[in-house]
Parts: C-alpha cells; sequence; structure tokens
C-alpha cells in the first residue's frame, strides 16, 4: 500500500512538473533527451519551483491586504519564472511539451532507472514533497480550494 502510494505521488509529482512546463514553453524541437536527462530536468525543476512557490508565498502574504497589487506582483514573478522554466528546459535541449509528452513514451524506462538508481527516486520523491506542501499552503493562502461557492439564487 505505502509503495503504490509513493508511485502514485511520484506520477502526481511528474504530472505536476509537466503542467507547468507546458504553459512556460509550448513550443516543439525534434531532439530526444535519455532517461537520466529527463530525471535531471525533474529534480533540477523540483529544485527551482520550491524557492519560487515560497518567494510566492511571501508576496501572498506581504499583499494579501491588498488583491490588486497581490495580482500584479504575482503576475510580474510568475513571467519571471517561465523564462526560468524555459532556460532549463533549453539547457537540457528539449521543450516543455517534449517533456510533458515523455513520460507516455518513456513511463516504463523511467520507472526501470529510479528502480535501479532508489537515490535519484528518493530525491524526487522528498522535492515532490517540499513542493506539493508549499504548494498547499500558497492556496490555502489564496483562498483556492476553500468553502464552496454557494449556489445562485
Amino acid at each position: 500500500m505505502f509503495v503504490k502510494k509513493i508511485s502514485n505521488f511520484v506520477t502526481l509529482a511528474f504530472f505536476l512538473i509537466a503542467v507547468f512546463g507546458l504553459i512556460a514553453n509550448p513550443q516543439l524541437s525534434f531532439a530526444e533527451i535519455s532517461v537520466d536527462s529527463y530525471c535531471q530536468l525533474t529534480i533540477q525543476s523540483l529544485e527551482q519551483q520550491i524557492p519560487q512557490t515560497q518567494e510566492l508565498i511571501s508576496i501572498v502574504n506581504q499583499y494579501k491586504d491588498n488583491p490588486e497589487t497581490l495580482n500584479q506582483q504575482l503576475q510580474i514573478k510568475r513571467t519571471e519564472y517561465d523564462s526560468a522554466k524555459e532556460a532549463l528546459y533549453s539547457s537540457f535541449d528539449t521543450t516543455a511539451e517534449e517533456y510533458v509528452n515523455y513520460m507516455s513514451k518513456n513511463g516504463a524506462k523511467v520507472k526501470a532507472y529510479l528502480d535501479a538508481n532508489p537515490d535519484i527516486k528518493d530525491q524526487i520523491d522528498d522535492l515532490s514533497a517540499q513542493l506539493k506542501a508549499l504548494m498547499e499552503e500558497e492556496e490555502s493562502l489564496m483562498g483556492v480550494g476553500g468553502a464552496p461557492t454557494p449556489p445562485l439564487p
């Protein structure tokens, strides 16, 4: 049961990273990265997203009483983060779209690689857990996923 939960968590982490990546750079290229490069890109992407999300939390706390300024500051930062994400993908000679599609084409290879490299799997799991907790904190501060909206009369 625990292994299944971890496996589901790793899948969720790859999905979250892929979704963020698709937003950052929806272009296509024709290079195919290795499984090792894919996993290293995943680690670096998580390592990049953790301090970015911490910064977003700080901004939300700073401007929580001024929604207009908050939205402006968040937009500025998200644009900056999208550029950083694009640069990260480029450094691996890939695109966000290729990254998103990689698991559908190479899922079995990635799983085998992570099974053979438990230290890398653990690193991805740990970073994913950190990012998930931060994203939940940010969503909570922003009021996302809060009380349901009452029905219209």
